[in-house]
This record gives C-alpha cells, sequence and structure tokens, in this order.
C-alpha cells in the first residue's frame, strides 16, 4: 500500500504552472517509490488542475475564500481529515494553513518555499522566519540563506532531460534566428527591457524574430511597447502556451531579464534542450546559469548590456552551439527531474521512519 502525500498549492490558474510543473514531476516519479500524490489548490478551479490529473495527481480546488475566513479554514480541515495522507508538503499559505493542516491530519510537515529574493535593497535583506514544519525545503540558495529558526534543505527544480536537443544547425548563418522568453508578464520579469535591447539590434540583423509566451499584467504595456517602437513585424506575443516545451524547443536563444527570481523553471528548461541562456545575475538565477559557459549573465535593468550579449551569440553562432550543450550537461548533472524525485523521496522516507516521534 502507497503512502498518500498530499501537495498544497495556491493558485490553479496559469501563473502557478511552475510549481505545478514540479509536483507533475513528483506524481510521476514517485510511484515506483511507494508514494501516491494528491495536489489541493487552495483557489478555485483552473487549467492545472487538469494539468496534474494528466500527470497522475489526484487534484481539487478547494476554492476558498480570501483572507483567515472560519468557513475556509473549516472546510479545509474537513477535507484533510477525512483522507488519510500520511505527509503534508505545504507549497503555498501560511501559518495557519500549516496549523490546519497538522491538526486534521497528524501527519508531518514539509514547507517548501518558492519565494523569490528581492536584491534592490541589499541592507535590508528578508527574513523568514519559520516555526512548526517538520522539514523545510528550499528552491534555491539564496532563498534557503534568508530562512531563520529551521534547518533548510536546497533541492532545485527537476525537469527531464532529453537524450538528444534539437538540431539548430540550419540557423547557424542567423537566417530565422528566434529569441524566446516564457514567463509570467509582471512588471519583475523586466521584458520591456528585452523588447528595448531587440530594438537596439534590429537593423544589424533583421531576419532575427522575438517570440513572446506567457500572460500577465504587463501584457498590455509591452503590446504598447512593441508597437510604440515599430516592432509588430518581428516581436511577436504568444499569450499562454499549454505545450511550453514545444515553442522552448524552437528557439535559438532564451532571455529571461528578470529584477529577481528564485529559481526559475523555464531556464532550466531552457538548458536541458540544449538552448543557451541570457539572464540576470539576481537571485537564483546565479546558480543557474554559468556566466561565459552555458549563457551570459547580465545587470538587470540595462538593456544596452543585454544586446551586447545578444549580438555575441548572433554573430556567434558556434558559442550559441557550444553553451547549449554545456548547459545540457549542467541541468543533467544538477537539474534533472529524476535527481529531484529521489532528493524529495528521501526526505519523505525519513519522516515516515520518524513517525511516532513526530505524532
Amino acid at each position: 500500500m502507497r503512502d498518500s502525500v498530499l501537495h498544497i498549492l495556491g493558485t490553479a490558474q496559469a501563473e502557478g504552472t511552475g510549481i505545478a510543473r514540479i509536483v507533475a514531476g513528483l506524481a510521476q516519479g514517485l510511484t515506483p517509490k511507494g508514494y501516491s500524490v494528491h495536489a489541493c489548490f487552495l483557489g478555485p478551479p483552473g487549467p492545472l488542475v487538469a494539468m496534474l490529473e494528466a500527470a497522475g495527481a489526484h487534484s481539487m480546488a478547494l476554492d476558498l475564500p480570501p483572507g483567515r475566513s472560519l468557513s475556509g479554514m473549516l472546510r479545509l480541515w474537513h477535507e484533510l481529515h477525512r483522507h488519510r495522507f500520511s505527509i503534508i508538503h505545504q507549497h503555498a499559505g501560511g501559518r495557519l494553513i500549516s496549523r490546519v493542516a497538522r491538526w486534521a491530519s497528524g501527519a508531518p510537515i514539509v514547507l517548501h518555499l518558492h519565494g523569490r529574493v528581492m536584491e534592490s535593497q541589499p541592507s535590508q535583506p528578508i527574513a523568514i522566519r519559520i516555526k512548526g514544519p517538520d522539514c523545510v525545503i528550499a528552491s534555491s540558495r539564496c532563498v534557503a540563506q534568508h530562512v531563520t529558526g529551521a534547518n533548510v534543505r536546497v533541492i532545485y527544480a527537476g525537469v527531464p532531460i532529453p537524450d538528444r536537443v534539437p538540431d539548430r544547425s540550419a540557423n547557424l548563418r542567423n537566417r530565422n534566428v528566434r529569441i524566446g522568453t516564457g514567463c509570467r508578464l509582471a512588471a519583475i520579469k523586466g521584458i520591456p527591457n528585452l523588447v528595448r535591447a531587440f530594438d537596439i539590434l534590429r537593423h544589424e540583423f533583421p531576419e532575427v524574430r522575438l517570440e513572446i509566451a506567457g500572460e500577465g499584467p504587463e501584457r498590455g504595456r509591452i503590446e504598447d511597447l512593441v508597437n510604440e517602437m515599430g516592432l509588430q513585424d518581428c516581436v511577436t506575443l504568444l499569450g499562454w502556451m499549454s505545450d511550453f516545451a514545444s515553442i522552448l524547443a524552437s528557439w535559438d536563444i532564451f532571455v529571461l531579464p528578470s529584477f529577481e527570481e528564485s529559481l526559475p523553471i523555464a531556464v532550466v528548461e531552457a538548458m536541458a534542450i540544449g538552448v543557451p541562456v541570457i539572464a540576470s545575475a539576481v537571485g537564483g538565477l546565479r546558480e543557474i546559469v554559468q556566466d561565459g559557459e552555458t549563457g551570459w549573465l547580465v545587470q538587470a535593468g540595462d538593456p544596452t548590456q543585454l544586446a551586447e550579449r545578444l549580438r555575441r551569440l548572433l554573430l556567434h553562432p558556434q558559442d550559441r552551439a557550444r553553451m547549449g550543450l554545456q548547459g545540457q550537461a549542467r541541468a543533467r548533472a544538477h537539474f534533472s527531474e529524476q535527481r529531484m524525485v529521489t532528493e524529495i523521496a528521501e526526505i519523505y522516507d525519513e519522516l515516515r521512519r520518524k513517525m511516532p516521534a513526530i505524532r
């Protein structure tokens, strides 16, 4: 009989895809290790419910009212109490959610921190005080270093690593080269600076195209900027992509000009299929991208430097190929889905062995 693990997530809408992909990988990889995966979204129903169901996780969306409403907590308690979960793996919600989960199930609590780390005020570092969970997982070292009151294990998000990378030899002469980015279109992602960097290069490289995948509150502003610069013929906003992997495989360079990040899974996915990455030198991006080896790190908010690095990769396609291969090797060594599943399964096994003491 398998032990049941419940993952508590926040939103089932598209903006929660990064965390949902982690849970999907666990759902597929933990079955041989004796665990069944369930997922409970605190928010209303959305496309991620079906995504996790397809991955093998029994999923539901509670659509709890915002805030600490008594009715919402009672509903959560009821859902947890009527199932016999062995472990609660919490990705969203605060201490109250943890307490309700403990009260309702008696199961050990794993708290998984995915929070971003702000770099703009280094004199005022964010301190995350943790109390209560039986284990704390941080998505990157930059997240872990801000945690106090608990021992933290850093486990990087993992993605499937293909045996081969797509053949991009046809683009070695910079014909129809595609630069891409994929993320939630929020101000913190810095996408307008990517558009500005592309504008610097468009006359020098008229056949190059920029594609932006994702949705979010900044989409209108980005569209306005594209129109103001007259880039409608060479910049495309793709919207939300349910099959992100297919569009990612068609890109020659991946760019993420964020102002802050913890560990963006899209960057790991790009490296896994051999796409060189240009990203801001902030947060967990510095743990993923090796500057000059698997891509380039640039100063956040500097479109001129970003354009210079893009120009270098456009002028030297052999560097694109080399960095892509080195990026895939790094992803295989440090960011594979298999590695993530194994490390989290080890935590579950430890907690199950300690179960009488925890309870």
